[in-house]
């Protein structure tokens, strides 16, 4: 019996069949070899071309560009930011037509308190050269607003979305219910961090008054020139809440006419 099947494996051996599973295992080696070969490849390729794409974003011209602050953590923020030249970039209007960039001034957005419209972190916004304050009569607006006090290192500027334009004199909670009926404010109240109509009027009474008599009035007394105001909502990132703000108007900059988000 031994001899028999060992007759017979030398049969098998030495038959056809042979050259048909040595053709087969070969086959399948070099399927195996070659997907592995392909798919380390198509790793390296990917790793070439982000590479490619890296060493393009560092060369590619950079410009120092305004920070302007929208949000609460400013003590990371800096006065000025290195970033992509923007005539590098073809930026058009809402009506698809070409930016004359040379029309603006452009500021480097730092944080996410105006994410409620639609300007996010890193964002480059547009604000028209030779602004005119009596152009402001349509709100709500976004307003790009100097700092009072202006600190070495920190940003000079930040971005706040404007509802009115008064006086300090004015009956602060009939402005702020008549804000609050707005249209485009009903959106805050879908959003996280809004409190509710009796919050908002009594922090805007309360904290936000009490801070700009702190840093505008004189005993007790507002001058003349502040008391052209504007009232703003602003997104605190820190504490997840959405509250009015108080800020004259012989600071603002100008009004954002456009905003970009570039992607390296």
């Amino acid at each position: 019996m031994i001899t028999t099947i060992t007759s017979g494996v030398f049969s098998f051996l030495n038959g056809s069949a042979l050259p048909v599973l040595l053709a087969s295992g070969g086959i399948i080696y070099f399927g195996w070899t070659y997907y592995k070969a392909n798919k380390t490849t198509n790793r390296i390729r990917k790793e070439v071309q982000q590479d490619i794409i890296n060493r393009a974003t560092i060369v590619l011209p950079k410009k120092d560009y305004d920070v302007a602050c929208a949000g609460s953590k400013e003590s990371d923020a800096c006065t000025k930011i290195s970033a992509i030249d923007i005539q590098q970039c073809n930026f058009c209007n809402s009506d698809g037509k070409p930016l004359n960039l040379s029309l603006y001034h452009c500021y480097v957005v730092h944080g996410d308190s105006m994410k409620y419209a639609g300007i996010n972190n890193n964002d480059f916004i547009f604000v028209p050269i030779g602004f005119n304050i009596d152009s402001l009569n349509t709100f709500p607006e976004i307003l790009v607003i100097r700092y009072r006090e202006q600190n070495e290192n920190k940003p000079l500027y930040k971005v706040r979305r404007a509802w009115y334009r008064g006086s300090i004199d004015d009956d602060l909670e009939q402005v702020a219910n008549e804000i609050m009926t707005m249209p485009k404010f009903k959106r805050l109240t879908q959003q996280e961090g809004y409190k509710g109509p009796e919050w908002m009027i009594r922090d805007l009474k309360g904290k936000r008054l009490n801070d700009y008599k702190s840093a505008y009035f004189k005993d007790g007394v507002c001058p003349e020139k502040d008391k052209d105001i504007v009232i703003s909502t602003t997104f605190d990132t820190v504490k997840k809440e959405i509250h009015f703000s108080i800020h004259p108007v012989s600071l603002i900059v100008g009004n954002v006419e456009e905003s970009y988000t570039v992607k390296s």
